[in-house]
């Protein structure tokens, strides 16, 4: 019988980046591009790290300019955005979808939704689901990574911009394909936030699947990992579970693996 050690479990931190718009009559508003669960190869950048350069603005490292933001409203289903969601550019919003910056296809974009933000995050996550849909976000294997998007003013809490996007089925810089495990076989590295498909003789990989539980979707919230693990993980060929937990605390999925 093989035993089953603790289940590994991956935090689901919401990142921020600053951003000013000036305003002739109250001066800057700050503003914030606030992030769901993003690829962790951009949450360095997104934690402040100053992936902008300065393109002729007076923004400050970590901030964007004016023309991004306003250049977002112009956005709308079908542009792309690169993986580190703003153009390095500092000018532009959405990147040519045939360049090789482009990573995330917008999927949904609404302005003034009408939700308030606080702190980076949105309580009422019925909101998100509402302009996103119900799957944005979880980790099913087969598809491509999902997540959600805002711009809101800092100050008030009155969100500018909620948008939804996909990943385009392309490897990124780090060599991981943005769509989760599926088969048997399947190496992935159980330290990134999202479950993307790495080549199995990467040095990022820890984890080969040797089978995929996937769980019902009425389930997510409440599935116990581990009971699904020592239910349906068969064979003598795994040795651990990972449960495919999203930023909203769902399991779509129990990888059995080694």
């Amino acid at each position: 019988m093989v035993s089953i050690p603790s289940a590994v479990t991956i935090p689901a931190p919401h990142r921020k980046q600053h951003m000013n718009l000036n305003s002739e009559t109250f001066g800057p508003i700050r503003r914030v591009l606030a992030m769901g669960g993003l690829a962790v190869a951009a949450a360095a950048a997104l934690s402040g790290c100053g992936f902008l350069d300065d393109a002729g603005t007076d923004t400050d490292e970590g901030e964007v300019s004016n023309a991004q933001l306003d250049a977002a409203g112009d956005a709308s289903p079908g542009d792309c955005l690169p993986e580190e969601v703003l153009a390095s550019d500092g000018k532009t919003f959405a990147v040519d979808c045939s360049g090789a910056e482009a990573f995330w296809t917008i999927t949904a974009i609404e302005a003034d939704p009408g939700v308030t933000a606080s702190g980076g995050d949105i309580a009422d996550t019925q909101a998100i689901y509402d302009v996103c849909g119900t799957e944005v976000g979880a980790q099913l294997p087969g598809k491509p990574w999902t997540d959600w998007n805002m711009i809101y003013d800092q100050t008030t809490g009155s969100v500018d911009y909620l948008f939804c996007v996909e990943a385009i089925d392309q490897p990124n810089a780090e060599g991981v394909v943005p769509v989760v495990p599926s088969a048997a076989g399947e190496c992935f590295s159980s330290a990134e936030w999202n479950f993307g498909t790495f080549p199995c003789d990467s040095p990022a990989v820890d984890s080969t699947v040797v089978q995929v539980v996937e769980i019902d979707q009425a389930e997510w919230e409440t599935v116990d990992a581990e009971t699904v693990a020592m239910e349906q993980c068969t064979g003598d060929d795994w040795t651990y579970y990972i449960g495919a937990v999203d930023q909203f605390g769902r399991t779509a999925a129990v990888y059995c693996t080694n």
